[in-house]
């Protein structure tokens, strides 16, 4: 397993790598300089060589974490031997005025308060997700809202080191999609949300009240999903008796014997309401946007023909994948507000 840590100057990737005793660690700006004394008198052809060098390096290693950036300001780092050497990419989020703070505070990071920090910021993550996107390969963004800082970073590396025992949206997708290629009777598969698609509420909030901010961020990786299903542990209740959410006749008229529910809901609770529908659910701590996406490219690359219905962020990727991708909006006919600013071009609304 290799992964590569990336994230802003000033954004506390050092200070998580000091934590981690169970993987190999590797300080990239240290490694550069061993290979290349001279890194840093080096023009930026020069420095490019050298980093395209060290990750050629690595990519005959395996089992390590090593910080990376993808950009200083507006200029891209990231390379394709950056890509190829990492299995798991991870981003470190923090907020864009906290880390303004920061870079005010220290001598070697002042040089980029010129930039727009939001912006490189938001380009870095956009950046990094369209690369995993384009090659399958897993990508979680690290936050910890409302605070959008770590005091604490016990959770992190709680999540790296799941990531290092086996914990994989990508690998999951395959196992999904691998699933329903084996069940599937036809050439057109369905692939529907759960939560405020199938049903119209929010199915654990109407079970038993679950409220979290582990969203806020709209980021929707399974950094995220991984942190809800430890959330749901704390959650017991009754075997449920009847139907605890209403259901959206207008998408489950449209449900097919090739229908699928993938949902990052709570686990009992959707296999409660499949075998209601009598259709087959994927759900789970790795059921991410990724996860959506990836599945939905395996099939199509299977040859299945992809119809998609979801109603949010954690949908989105899936939907504009798709062959025929439905958009649920609210009851109030509102869209959910997690899409704000991305293209719905080509999406079917209902």
């Amino acid at each position: 397993m290799r992964i590569g840590l990336y994230g802003m100057p000033t954004a506390g990737k050092t200070y998580i790598m000091e934590q981690i005793d169970f993987i190999d660690v590797v300080t990239g700006s240290r490694l550069l300089r061993e290979y290349a004394p001279d890194f840093d008198k080096r023009d930026e052809p020069g420095r490019k060589k050298a980093r395209e060098a060290i990750a050629k390096l690595m990519q005959k290693r395996d089992n390590f974490i090593m910080d990376g950036h993808y950009a200083f300001g507006d200029e891209t780092a990231f390379t394709e031997e950056d890509g190829e050497m990492y299995d798991v990419f991870l981003y470190l989020y923090i907020d864009p005025a906290i880390l303004r703070t920061r870079m005010e505070n220290s001598v070697k990071n002042q040089k980029y308060l010129k930039h727009d920090i939001s912006e490189w910021q938001k380009r870095e993550m956009e950046g990094l997700r369209d690369y995993c996107h384009a090659h399958n390969k897993d990508f979680y963004i690290l936050d910890n809202p409302p605070a959008n800082s770590f005091g604490d970073v016990a959770q992190i590396i709680s999540f790296i080191k799941a990531i290092a025992s086996g914990y994989s949206c990508a690998s999951f997708a395959r196992r999904c999609a691998n699933e329903i290629i084996r069940v599937s009777k036809s050439d057109t598969v369905v692939l529907l949300d759960g939560d405020k698609t199938i049903t119209i509420e929010d199915s654990s909030n109407a079970v038993f009240g679950y409220k979290t901010h582990l969203y806020d961020g709209n980021f929707y990786t399974g950094f995220q999903v991984w942190k809800q299903n430890e959330e749901f542990k704390h959650y017991i209740f009754d075997e449920l008796k009847r139907m605890p959410v209403h259901l959206n006749e207008k998408v489950c008229g449209s449900l097919t014997d090739d229908s699928f529910i993938l949902t990052s809901g709570h686990e009992k609770i959707w296999r409660f309401i499949s075998d209601k529908l009598t259709i087959p659910f994927f759900c789970g701590a790795e059921m991410s946007a990724e996860t959506k996406l990836y599945i939905t490219k395996l099939l199509q690359d299977a040859g299945k023909t992809v119809v998609a219905y979801g109603d949010g962020m954690n949908d989105y990727f899936m939907l504009k994948q798709a062959d025929e991708g439905y958009l649920v909006k609210k009851q109030n006919g509102a869209l959910s507000r997690s899409l704000a600013g991305r293209g719905t071009e080509g999406l079917v609304i209902v």
